[in-house]
């Protein structure tokens, strides 16, 4: 779990600094798609997790 923690926060970090467009010849675009991708991401695998650890969405999922 805290891989996926780790690459959530790192993917919305260059998604966040391309958005800014403070890295040259990154589309701000790119950024905006990259950040909104790792958090999609992050929810889907908790929730689809929290589903399979015990049938129910309670946050119970800890990975």
């Amino acid at each position: 779990m805290k891989a996926l923690k780790y690459l959530s926060f790192v993917g919305k970090i260059a998604g966040l600094v391309s958005a800014l467009n403070v890295i040259p010849f990154v589309d701000p675009k790119i950024g905006v798609i990259v950040f909104a991708a790792a958090s999609i991401l992050k929810d889907a695998v908790n929730r689809i997790g929290d589903l399979l650890d015990d049938g129910q969405p309670n946050q119970s999922f800890k990975g």
